[in-house]
């Protein structure tokens, strides 16, 4: 069940100098304040218990903690916001208080349901305040998708897309790195060279080095490949381990370096596509610099858009259009995006590259790390062998330059390898082919062809396996992203579908007959990727967007209004209760009227905390509405010995006044009696349909208590003139209405502690009239929302007081 509130408590919280306690009991309440009376404490609270932050303060200068406590009250003092649910077990109080000369805050309540039910609170929208209204509509296209993605859990698919398509790429670029073709050709000639065939299966390889040794009458046959060890035990000959030893160092290398000269294309390729990526981005390093400005834009952005209203750079102060300024930045936001792109495409091929220059270098240090090469025979080799290391390396060197840095990375007929380079190779074969002729009639050429045959066919194999493992798990993970962007795409665009509905939805009721139509969300990319979020909408029969093309700042605030509420229906699963801090100041009369008619006829199942400071919309457009759905209703005032308080109400003043009159305080009495007084006075006329003279717009609200108290003798001389009879506290209660009224203004006449309280009698007489007074009664006003029409009387909710009443 969706929880919603039932009391809100603030204590020393910003404007709130006292205890503001605002009853609710779940339903909704319409606050009226003028600016600087501190209506925003309700929301600043609130939030701050919720986010703990607030917007507005959130600022290097400012300390918010400090900022939120009352200015006024003692340094010994808790300030707390105090909530109460419908739900009790998440009631809970948050406090700020000094703690060795720190302020701390905390909540006293830690249960799990509370932890819970405030985690749940983190991705719904439960305040609104007018600043935030074009936030959404303000964003990049990125940001857009960003922020719908972390709201409906949306980010963390994203994250494990993003978290496949890292793997793909990694095990693509692990397949490309390797070259499994051309070292499984390298092996394929060495088995040619040795046993005279290329051999793929198993049976065949053994069959063909049984023919090998059959010559040699060994005495015993190869069956499977853990018995060539034994052929290679019987060929063994400690008088030729040397020779044997060299031509396996020099096959080694020779056969390196003869898979390396193969890849030349390969890595002369794949540099070239580096070095025209580098080239690009370099030529462009302006667009590529910016990306580094991206933070400091999107700050700049939100500065604009929450703080800085003024036609001037917030950072330089030059003059320059507000307005002007959001959408360069803007613009400026969406070509880094663009930028970010290219710079991420060079970077592949960076990384790349580099791989490749590793796995190399990394094939001839093992070389060089065998003992023989530091032989005298093989000093002219070895810095062959260094000068094709110092080649790759350059390759390495070039990956490592910043594209940023100015520097030129060498162009490729500079670099790349070349046939040339391997010329070391003839020699090699030469020593190879006097190696063999040495050990030409001795078993241990036989040994070798046996020997190195036996490592091409198996390293084939290992090879065949490495790639086929690479390959599979490349497939399957192509396969799952592949589906998993489309159910990604499908499920977020099912979900605008729906999200888009509700916004058009709300937005044509409070723009109705007007040309901007069927407003919806879209996804912005390729190949079922996402990019980005826009928004589209129809006008005068084809697509626009965006909708700062034609939007007046008025509809770009209905469609942030609509926005908002569509996300409070899609996001709001546990809080059920919604904060409008003065959404209403740039709106035009017209979306007034709607607006009012769309949260009171569209949102029956929720609680709105609505604030405002605009008095004709309160009085004449909300207040009406929020009436007949039972909304509480009152005013914000401000004074400098209680700060931030409410319109007192009746009881409130009651409790005032009977306290100070029995105590003997008259000295400025009058005041607060005037004004129970009107109150009460109010209330009767309005359950007896007094007719008093037309008033416009807050002179209505204002009427005297003589006024009201003739114009309700009038309705009685109508309806039950008898009760001016039975009543004579009728005709007093005027007479106490004109020295009432003259007693809490500035005037000579003395107020008399025995006035005071004649008056008061009176009017505590005359209440008792038109309020039923047994204990049990639920509806003790006498209205005529009670009307017997049969019996023609006029009574309470129990019937025990009742009067005639002609209609």
């Amino acid at each position: 069940m969706a929880t919603k509130i039932n009391e809100i408590n603030l204590k020393g919280i910003r404007g709130a100098k006292d205890t503001l306690k605002l009853p609710l009991n779940g339903k909704s309440v319409l606050l009226y304040g003028d600016n600087g009376t501190g209506k925003s404490s309700i929301s600043d609270s609130l939030e701050w218990f919720f986010t703990d932050k607030v917007e507005h303060l959130s600022s290097l200068e400012i300390d918010l903690k400090e900022a939120l406590r009352n200015a006024k009250i003692d340094a010994s003092e808790t300030s707390e916001v105090k909530l109460s649910f419908t739900n009790n077990k998440v009631d809970a109080t948050k406090s700020i208080y000094y703690k060795k000369a720190k302020l701390v805050s905390e909540f006293n309540n830690t249960s799990e349901d509370f932890t819970k039910f405030f985690t749940d609170t983190k991705n719904e929208n439960l305040i609104l305040r007018f600043k935030n209204l074009t936030n959404f509509v303000d964003n990049t296209k990125t940001e857009k998708l960003k922020y719908l993605s972390e709201i409906i859990g949306f980010s963390e698919v994203s994250k494990k897309k993003e978290v496949l398509q890292k793997c793909y790429n990694a095990v693509k670029s692990e397949i490309t790195k390797q070259n499994f073709e051309g070292q499984k050709s390298n092996l394929q000639r060495v088995l040619i060279d040795k046993i005279g065939a290329s051999i793929s299966q198993e049976q065949n390889f053994i069959d063909k080095l049984n023919e090998k040794i059959k010559p040699l009458n060994v005495g015993f046959e190869i069956k499977t490949l853990e018995d060539i060890d034994k052929v290679l035990t019987h060929l063994t000959s400690p008088e030729n381990n040397k020779l044997n030893l060299e031509l396996a160092f020099l096959e080694s290398i020779q056969n390196s370096f003869t898979l390396l000269k193969s890849e030349i294309g390969f890595i002369n390729s794949e540099y070239g596509k580096y070095y025209l990526e580098f080239e690009k981005i370099a030529l462009d390093v302006q667009s590529i610099m910016q990306t580094f400005f991206k933070e400091l834009l999107n700050t700049g952005k939100n500065v604009i858009t929450k703080y800085h209203k003024e036609d001037s750079c917030p950072l330089c102060l030059q003059p320059k259009n507000i307005e002007e300024l959001q959408s360069e930045i803007s613009k400026r936001l969406e070509e880094i995006e663009e930028s970010s792109k290219k710079l991420n495409d060079f970077n592949k091929s960076k990384t790349l590259v580099s791989e490749i220059a590793l796995e190399r270098a990394k094939r001839i240090d093992t070389l060089l790390l065998n003992p023989d090469i530091n032989n005298k025979e093989n000093e002219v080799l070895k810095i062959d062998i260094q000068k094709i290391k110092d080649k790759i390396g350059a390759f390495q060197i070039a990956s490592t330059i910043k594209v940023t840095s100015g520097e030129k990375i060498s162009e490729p007929e500079k670099i790349n390898l070349v046939e040339s380079d391997f010329d070391f190779q003839a020699k090699i074969s030469e020593r190879i082919i006097k190696l063999k002729e040495a050990l030409k009639n001795n078993s241990t050429i036989l040994y070798n062809e046996i020997s190195s045959s036996k490592e091409a066919f198996l390293n084939i194999r290992l090879i065949e396996k490495q790639k086929s493992i690479l390959e599979n798990q490349q497939n399957s993970l192509k396969i799952i992203y592949d589906e998993f962007i489309k159910k990604q795409k499908e499920g977020l665009e099912n979900f605008i579908t729906t999200f888009s509905g509700k916004i058009n939805e709300f937005y044509q009721f409070m723009n109705p007959n007007e040309p901007f139509q069927e407003i919806k969300i879209v996804t912005i990319g390729e190949d079922d990727e996402l990019n980005g979020l826009t928004i589209e909408y129809k006008y005068e029969g084809n697509w626009v967007s965006p909708p700062q093309k034609y939007f007046s700042e008025s509809h770009l605030n209905c469609f942030g209004l609509s926005f908002f509420l569509a996300s409070v229906i899609a996001f709001n699963k546990e809080s059920q209760f919604v904060v409008l801090d003065d959404v209403i100041s740039s709106f035009d009369s017209t979306h007034r009227k709607k607006f009012a008619d769309l949260i009171i006829e569209k949102f029956n199942d929720y609680q709105f905390i609505v604030l405002t400071h605009e008095r004709e919309w309160f009085d004449n457009m909300i207040k009406p509405l929020a009436k007949k759905k039972g909304w509480y209703i009152n005013e914000i005032k401000w004074s400098e010995s209680k700060g931030t308080h409410f319109n007192e109400t009746p009881n409130e003043l009651k409790d005032f006044i009977e306290h100070n009159l029995s105590n003997g305080i008259s000295n400025g009495m009058g005041n607060p009696i005037r004004r129970y007084m009107e109150q009460k006075l109010k209330d009767i006329a309005s359950n007896t349909d007094t007719k008093v003279i037309f008033r416009f717009n807050e002179i209505n609200e204002h009427r005297m208590c003589y006024e009201l108290i003739t114009s309700l003798k009038s309705t009685i001389k109508i309806t039950n003139k008898d009760l001016l009879v039975t009543y004579p506290v009728i005709d007093r209660i005027e007479n106490s209405a004109q020295i009432g009224n003259t007693l809490s203004h500035d005037n000579p006449l003395d107020s008399k502690i025995g006035d005071l309280k004649a008056i008061w009698s009176d009017i505590l007489e005359f209440e008792k009239i038109f309020y039923c007074q047994e204990a049990n009664c639920k509806k003790p006003k006498v209205s005529l929302k009670n009307y017997d029409p049969v019996l023609k009387t006029i009574r309470c909710g129990c019937g025990k007081t009742s009067y005639n009443w002609k209609v």
